[in-house]
């Protein structure tokens, strides 16, 4: 879509009556964080992070984040509605496509990532309860690191990674690295067979430096050491094919003292055999992986193969200039033979290096530019369902067959934002929403149509005084303010590290009818306030018919170290002097490629206000109902509607394997009860729920780009107990221009009345990209469930189903 089309659209959705549903991504962008590129996503609900798949240490360009909801609107919990964001490729960024398909009957949530690149990323929880960072640790593309030193006199220093490491379980090499050796020495001092493993070689210190920024993340005790030609140990057996000094050199340095000719043999040809397999499959980044570890032994009389074939692998990978560099290493080897020839050939036929244009210094930046980035989507849900019941009654067993049509709705999403940046200063326009069509037969509903604007708003920045104005439907700037308002906010830097916010505007997401809402709410920010530690304090106060409807504070603190970081947040109401909300969320990254995250939450649901005293009574307006009872007593009816809702969950994940994840989930639950109002008729508590969930994650087993979860879960309460084994996979097919998604689930489940229910649900999503700005995809699932109690027997069988597409235009 061109901008011309792009700005026409933008304001003729603007003007669209009826909109509807909830939207859980509330925004996704690259920031600076430090030294490193950081994906943030922001979300219109509290989450907790729990995970990422494959684990940190991969190089992938698909990637899941797992989480879970913490609190929310009822919209958003109920969501159904797929959402997609798309983020094009930056100077030193990939492209990314984020996907989020709404389970409501389902924790923990699952996002995934699509990235136009391999790359090596990290996930954490957000500086808030409200976003997940997902740390970009090294993209192809964005690399800067000194060549390798090739000439032996010019070797002056090399990279200890670990030590000791045991030569013949060497981890696998990031692609940042491929271009260097990899070799391993005897540890000094130690015992036979231990080995240092090593990375080289640079000319100078500052060049070694740089790359041991790099592996540091990896490699916490890598260190810069001089180097020293190593002393040449010789390999009995079948003699290898000659090779010039400095190449000699260089792969004697990786012989261990006691490794035999035969076990040199066994092992190149082993590897190169899983390398061959892995090309002929196309899992090129696995071909390069075993190539690599081939090369890194001792001459052999796979070498020659095997030096051939990786570039091969890279040229798969379509990186043709990590090809040429081992064309070039091959015919410096090897320049004699058939082979040679053909491996000339092959290198006269990668296309040119990209040529390094020189900076203009004529040509300035661009004192100005216009941009538009958004989605469009639409979607049609429907389903049926049929039921067979047999019902014990006086005269007998009775049977029944009820069949119906559930849903035929039509959404249609909007998600766009204009930019204009100007000299010091940028402007953006920001409209989403939703709105949908119910198409069954209208006798069945209640409302035809629902709509919400989620998002509306004009926003300013200032850069040389860090300035932001924000005018329109927005959601609210943090601590104890939150939900969607229609008003004003800014935001202004003062001090080092610190921040000043202010909001002033109308709620717009409301439970009941509450005529005459004001919002007010100010906060101050802190980053840095010690080394690692930032946080806020908030203050709000919304009035209704000038009576205080909420006055509440807020206190977030933050801590974001380098393996560990943490959140919490407390919300106090002092016009109830209640408690409103209190969370710890945190995370580690402990030994073993472990990651630990934990959340503890108490907060009342819904948020306290005293117009939520409205809710089922008889009343229209708060000021009314304040005149008849007295505000005293309105305060406490308030204090009725809402339940103590608890929460507490502890997860642990680790690496099992290169391609191999484990975790273990456990979750507490409790909420409590709550008695009649008006209309409403009371709600009993739930009593402690508690959850164990035990998943196996394989990544890349068959493929490049498969993700295999194998899940099994039990429930527990005074109610019932449940037990769920459940498979879901996610394969690229197509190369990176489809997917597949089969799944299935099942459920078991007793209840305290004997009565047992069994539910057994396939399913299967495709998705598919027509082109890299359009893409179509669908899901359908089936569910056979059987209910057998003491009086009744029920069969019932049901079909849901979408399909729908979404475009992306910049």
């Amino acid at each position: 879509m061109t901008k011309g089309i792009a700005y026409p659209l933008l304001l003729a959705f603007a003007c669209w009556a009826d909109w509807a549903g909830a939207q859980t991504i509330d925004a996704m962008e690259w920031v600076q964080s430090g030294q490193d590129r950081v994906l943030r996503i922001g979300f219109t609900a509290n989450v907790h992070y729990l995970r990422q798949t494959p684990q940190a240490d991969s190089i992938t360009d698909l990637a899941q984040l797992s989480f879970q909801i913490v609190a929310a609107d009822e919209s958003v919990l109920a969501q159904v509605v797929e959402e997609g964001k798309h983020l094009d490729a930056g100077v030193d960024t990939p492209n990314v496509d984020l996907t989020y398909v709404p389970q409501p009957a389902f924790s923990p949530k699952i996002v995934t990532l699509r990235l136009g690149s391999k790359v090596q990323v990290q996930a954490r929880q957000g500086r808030d309860g409200r976003s997940i960072e997902v740390i970009l640790l090294h993209a192809d593309s964005s690399l800067a690191l000194p060549a390798m030193v090739e000439s032996v006199a010019d070797r002056h220093f090399m990279l200890q990674l670990q030590s000791p490491q045991d030569s013949s379980a060497l981890p696998r090499l990031p692609s940042q690295l491929q271009d260097y050796a990899l070799f391993t020495r005897p540890t000094a001092g130690s015992k036979v067979g231990d080995n240092d493993l090593m990375l080289g070689y640079f000319k100078t210190e500052q060049d070694a430096q740089t790359v041991l920024a790099q592996v540091r993340k990896r490699f916490a005790d890598a260190r810069v050491l001089p180097w020293e030609a190593p002393a040449q140990t010789p390999v009995p057996g079948p003699a290898p094919v000659p090779l010039p000094a400095a190449a000699a050199a260089e792969m004697a340095a990786g012989s261990a003292p006691g490794t035999t000719a035969a076990e040199v043999v066994a092992q190149g040809k082993a590897l190169l055999s899983e390398g061959q397999q892995a090309l002929q499959e196309n899992r090129f980044q696995d071909a390069v992986d075993r190539f690599n570890q081939a090369l890194m032994l001792p001459p052999n009389p796979a070498s020659q193969a095997t030096q051939e074939l990786i570039g091969q692998a890279w040229e798969g990978l379509n990186k043709p200039d990590k090809a040429r560099l081992e064309y070039q290493l091959y015919l410096k080897l090897y320049p004699q033979g058939p082979d040679a020839e053909r491996v000339a050939l092959r290198l006269a036929q990668l296309p040119p290096p990209l040529p390094v244009a020189a900076a203009s210094p004529a040509a300035g930046p661009a004192k100005s530019r216009y941009s538009a980035t958004g989605s469009i989507s639409q979607y049609y849900y429907g389903g049926n369902t049929k039921t067979e019941s047999l019902v014990n009654i006086a005269s007998g067993v009775d049977q029944n067959t009820l069949s119906l049509t559930t849903q035929s709705v039509l959404v249609s999403s909007w998600d766009a934002s204009a930019k204009y940046e100007g000299d010091g200063e940028q402007t953006k326009l920001v409209m989403r929403g939703s709105h949908s069509d119910n198409l069954a037969d209208s006798s069945t509903l209640t409302t035809a149509t629902q709509g919400l604007i989620s998002a509306a708003y004009m926003d300013y920045h200032h850069d040389a005084s860090g300035l932001s104005l924000r005018a329109g439907r927005q959601s609210a700037i943090g601590g104890a303010m939150f939900g969607l308002f229609d008003g004003v906010s800014a935001s202004l830097p003062f001090g080092q590290g610190y921040k000043a916010d202010a909001m002033f505007g109308v709620p717009a997401n409301t439970l009941i009818n509450a005529p005459q809402q004001v919002l007010m709410g100010a906060m101050i920010e802190a980053d840095n306030l010690f080394p690692h530690w930032g946080g806020n304090v908030s203050l709000v106060q919304q009035n209704t018919e000038g009576i205080v409807d909420r006055q509440a504070v807020g206190l977030d603190t933050r801590y974001f170290g380098d393996t560990v970081s943490m959140y919490s947040q407390i919300d106090y109401d002092i016009n109830l002097n209640v408690l409103n909300a209190v969370t710890l969320q945190g995370s580690m990254q402990g030994p073993w490629d472990s990651t630990v995250t934990l959340m503890l939450d108490d907060r009342k649901a819904p948020t306290l206000q005293v117009s939520d005293a409205l809710i089922g009574s008889n009343f229209m307006s708060l000021a009314q109902m304040v005149a008849a009872q007295g505000l005293a007593s309105v305060q406490s009816a308030a204090l009725g509607t809402a339940a103590e809702a608890k929460q507490a969950m502890l997860s642990v994940s680790r690496a099992l394997a290169p391609k191999w994840q484990g975790s273990m989930d456990l979750r507490y639950s409790e909420v409590s009860a709550l008695p009649a109002i008006g209309n409403f008729q009371a709600t009993p508590a739930t009593g402690a729920q508690y959850n164990v969930s035990v998943q196996l994650t394989g990544s890349n087993l068959y493929s490049a780009r498969d993700i295999n979860g194998f899940n099994l879960s039990y429930l527990s309460s005074d109610l019932m107990q449940g037990t769920q084994i459940a498979y879901n996979n996610l394969t690229g097919i197509w190369g990176s221009a489809g997917s597949i998604e089969p799944s299935i689930r099942y459920y078991t489940q007793t209840d305290n009345t004997d009565t047992r229910l069994v539910r057994i649900s396939p399913g299967l999503r495709l998705s598919y990209k027509l082109s890299p700005r359009a893409s179509v995809m669908g899901e359908s699932i089936y569910e056979l469930s059987q209910t057998d109690g003491p009086t009744n027997h029920e069969t019932s069988s049901s079909v849901y189903f979408y399909v729908g597409y979404r475009y992306d235009f910049q």
